[in-house]
Parts: C-alpha cells; sequence; structure tokens
C-alpha cells in the first residue's frame, strides 16, 4: 500500500518540482571525504574526524544529505518510465544507498543527543558520504545515458 501511494504521488509530482527540492552541499568536501571512504591509501584515513565534519557542513549538511537521498531515489524512479531495464536496477543501488545514508545519519544524530563521544561516528560520517557519492554520480550516470536532455538541470542541481 505504502509503495502504490509512493508511487502515485511520484506520477502526480513533475520532474522539475523534484529537482527543485535539492539542497545544495559542498560537492568538493562531499567527494574530499568519500574518496577517502571509497580509495584507502597507506594511511586509512587521511582526514580526521573534525576535517569531515567541517566539509560535510556539519548537522546542516547531514540533514541535508539525508532529505536529498530521499529525492535523488525519487529522479532515479521517474526515469523509469523511459528506460525500465536499465533504471530498475540503478533505482534499485541508488534506494540501497539512500538507506545506508538514512541509517548513518541517525546513528551520528543519536551519538550527538545522547552527547556521547564515539569512535564510530567518523566512520559513520563517511559511509554516509560515500553513499552519497555514489548515489549521485549512478543518477547522473543514468540521465547521461536515457535522459540526456535533463541531465545538463540534474548536473547542476547536483
Amino acid at each position: 500500500m505504502y509503495i502504490q501511494f509512493q508511487q502515485y504521488k511520484l506520477r502526480s509530482t513533475k520532474w522539475e518540482d523534484i529537482v527543485s527540492r535539492i539542497q545544495p552541499m559542498h560537492e568538493k568536501g562531499l567527494a574530499m571525504v568519500a574518496q577517502d571512504h571509497l580509495n584507502p591509501q597507506n594511511r586509512e584515513l587521511r582526514l580526521e574526524p573534525d576535517d569531515i565534519w567541517q566539509l560535510l557542513g556539519g548537522r546542516e549538511g547531514l540533514k541535508r544529505m539525508r532529505k536529498n537521498a530521499d529525492l535523488l531515489v525519487n529522479l532515479a524512479a521517474y526515469v523509469q518510465r523511459w528506460n525500465f531495464e536499465e533504471a530498475v536496477i540503478i533505482a534499485e543501488r541508488i534506494r540501497q544507498d539512500s538507506m545506508i545514508v538514512k541509517r548513518a545519519v541517525f546513528m551520528i544524530q543519536l551519538h550527538m543527543l545522547l552527547k556521547k563521544a564515539s569512535p564510530r561516528v567518523p566512520f559513520h560520517m563517511q559511509q554516509a558520504a560515500a553513499s552519497y557519492y555514489l548515489m549521485t554520480q549512478r543518477l547522473l550516470a543514468l540521465y547521461e545515458t536515457c535522459q540526456y536532455v535533463r541531465y545538463p538541470a540534474l548536473a547542476a542541481a547536483l
């Protein structure tokens, strides 16, 4: 029932409306944190926790990342109208990445709420950044191949 309602809601929403609700992220900072997590070097972590926090935009950046995750899933699902075979696979990957982002942000917020210092928080920040980064890259690649007319507007919004 929930999925059917979400699909109905998505059908009645214009693509431009979804894109306009995307909140800007610090693209370079996000990419730095994600690359640090996805491509480890000799030193496992090159970035310190305070640096990661700043590069992601702090509490506000995490809130934006969490809200944008749902919008990116909707944008991936939107492409299924034109290219179901490819879009359904990528949309599922993006949906799973979205769940990782939300779980990681929730864990960070929980530690902040409890005012509990945890060595896991930096890893949650990196995990959220890496998953969000992969979501944006997958979505851009999907639009570049399936909806190239809308690609420039999407790239500008992300």
